[in-house]
């Protein structure tokens, strides 16, 4: 079986993408294509390109792509994705859009309007890139002349591109809202603040997916735990496994 999967951004919480498709998978249920921004681009781009989520496991343990992300390197100004992007050359085995065994929608957010991009030609790494820009902390990727920053500032939940072309939509959303915690640190304030601030068009979109995965223990952990690999990624699988028991019969009866 296969289906339509949107995948949110999420920093390091993007690491649950991998189990939640691998739960999936366990129900031999499959990539039709993937629509996805920041984070979630990543891993797409890796099950796009035909590898598994077990591959794309081991690639993400072995690379520490993350570590050139951590919050402790902001004082320096050493946040960077060269080491992503690094990776992304050595590994990625179709480096086109049109070349991708499985489609592949990523989105990013044009600095210039504030407006969403769907990049679905063309080359994919700078594409990746660009979807996973934050804002302030990276500086824009420019494509054709364009700067673009990370897609979750438009839409966090990027289905727009699968619409009326797919059925049977399945959105993951690695960014539950936990409560209020006044004590915390700055990082999980500004963690808190920014989905926030992005909240509206994931639960407007979120209404259009057939099935919602949205793991809530993702939420004990903050967007730069990199190191926390293994945890979030049983986190997303564990989570998944219980929804889809849940939700027996999808895709014929909507759970949402």
């Amino acid at each position: 079986m296969r289906r339509p999967f949107v995948l949110s951004g999420g920093g390091a919480r993007g690491y649950a993408h991998i189990g939640v498709l691998k739960a999936f998978e366990e129900q031999d249920i499959f990539p039709q294509a993937i629509a996805a921004t920041s984070a979630g681009s990543i891993a797409a781009a890796f099950i796009c390109d035909g590898y598994s989520p077990d591959e794309v496991r081991e690639i993400f343990q072995h690379t520490k792509m993350g570590l050139s992300m951590q919050w402790r390197n902001l004082k320096s100004g050493f946040l960077s994705l060269k080491t992503v992007e690094k990776v992304l050359k050595q590994t990625l085995r179709h480096t086109t859009f049109e070349s991708l065994p499985i489609p592949l929608y990523i989105a990013a957010t044009d600095y210039g309007t504030g407006r969403q991009t769907v990049f679905s030609k063309g080359e994919v790494i700078p594409a990746v890139l660009a979807a996973s820009t934050i804002p302030m902390l990276f500086p824009p990727v420019v494509i054709d002349g364009i700067p673009y920053i990370d897609g979750g500032i438009s839409s966090n939940l990027p289905l727009e591109p699968l619409l009326g072309v797919y059925n049977d939509i399945i959105g993951v959303h690695v960014n539950p809202m936990t409560p209020y915690n006044p004590g915390g640190s700055i990082s999980a304030a500004m963690d808190r603040t920014m989905h926030m601030a992005i909240q509206e068009p994931v639960l407007k979109n979120r209404q259009l997916c057939s099935l919602f995965i949205e793991p809530d223990g993702l939420g004990q952990f903050g967007m730069f735990d990199f190191k926390r690999f293994d945890a979030i990624y049983q986190t997303g699988l564990e989570y998944t496994r219980k929804r889809l028991e849940e939700a027996a019969g999808w895709p014929d009866v909507q759970a949402v």
